[in-house]
C-alpha cells in the first residue's frame, strides 16, 4: 500500500484513496456512489445489523475483508467506525465551469462558498445540511478550507454523494468568474442586513466565513449584499453549520 498522509488520504497507484466508515455512510456510497470502491472491511464479531452491507457489497462485486477491531482502529486513527470500513477513492472534484454546466438547465440554484471553515465537525455538518436545502455545489479553497476527510463523511452521514464539490486556489477570482457567469454573491456578516429582509435573487451563491474570523474583508467586497442572523442576546456569533442553517432554511423558503 502507498503511504498515509496526515489528512487521512493515501496514494496508490497514482490514485488517491481513503478509509470511510460508519454505516450510514458507508450503505450511500455502496448504493450510489460514482467512485471506485475497492474493499469493505467488516470486523469479525461484526452481527446481522451489519449483514446487509456484506450483502450488497457482494452483489457489487466488491471484495470484502473480514478483520479485527485492533485494525479497524488502526486504518480509522480510532474513530467511531461502527465496526465497518470502507476503501474508496476520493470525492469527485469539479471545476467551475464543469459545475455550471451541470446546473445550467436548473432553476432557483444555490451554491454554496465556504472561506476558511477548517473545522470537520462543522464541515461534516453543513453538507448535510446543505443537501437538506437543496444545494448543489460547495465550493472551498483549498489551502485555507478541510477537505472531504473520512472523518467530515461521517459527521455528513452519506450527504456527500448528494452534492458536488469545487476545490479553488483563490476564492475571490472564483466569485469574480461566477458573477460574470450571472451569479448573485450573498455574504454572511455581522454588520449586514437583516436576511429576512433581503430579496434574494437566482442562481445565488452563499458565502459563510469561519466562526473567528467570518468572510475576508476581500471576499466581502465581492459580494452583492451581506447579510446577518438577528439575534436577541448579546453574544459574539453562531457555530457556522447553525448559521449556514438558518441562512438556507431563509434562502429556500422564497422560493
Amino acid at each position: 500500500m502507498g503511504n498515509k498522509h496526515r489528512d487521512e488520504f493515501w496514494q496508490f497507484g497514482g490514485w488517491v484513496r481513503k478509509y470511510v466508515f460508519g454505516i450510514n455512510t458507508v450503505e450511500e456510497i455502496l448504493k450510489n456512489s460514482t467512485r471506485r470502491i475497492h474493499r469493505l472491511i467488516v470486523e469479525n464479531t461484526s452481527g446481522s445489523r451489519l449483514m446487509h452491507l456484506i450483502k450488497l457489497a457482494n452483489k457489487k462485486k466488491i471484495g470484502v475483508q473480514f478483520t479485527h477491531k485492533r485494525l479497524m482502529d488502526k486504518l480509522t486513527n480510532q474513530a467511531n467506525h461502527q465496526n465497518i470500513i470502507l476503501e474508496v477513492d476520493d470525492v469527485n472534484y469539479y471545476s467551475l465551469d464543469e459545475a455550471i454546466n451541470m446546473d445550467k438547465s436548473k432553476k432557483d440554484i444555490i451554491w454554496l462558498c465556504l472561506d476558511s471553515i477548517t473545522d470537520p465537525q462543522n464541515f461534516g455538518s453543513i453538507i448535510r445540511t446543505s443537501v437538506c436545502m437543496g444545494v448543489s455545489v460547495i465550493i472551498f479553497c483549498e489551502n485555507r478550507s478541510v477537505r472531504v476527510t473520512p472523518s467530515v463523511e461521517k459527521i455528513a452521514s452519506g450527504a456527500v454523494e448528494k452534492i458536488k464539490f469545487v476545490k479553488v486556489i483563490n476564492i475571490n477570482q472564483s466569485l469574480i468568474y461566477l458573477k460574470e457567469n450571472n451569479f448573485w454573491i450573498y455574504g454572511s456578516d455581522v454588520k449586514g442586513i437583516d436576511v429576512r429582509d433581503i430579496r434574494f435573487n437566482f442562481p445565488l451563491v452563499l458565502v459563510m466565513g469561519s466562526e473567528g474570523e467570518g468572510i475576508h474583508q476581500k471576499t466581502k467586497e465581492h459580494c452583492d449584499e451581506l447579510i446577518k442572523i438577528p439575534q436577541i442576546a448579546d453574544f459574539d456569533s453562531l457555530n457556522v453549520s447553525i448559521a449556514t442553517a438558518l441562512c438556507l432554511y431563509e434562502i429556500r423558503r422564497r422560493i
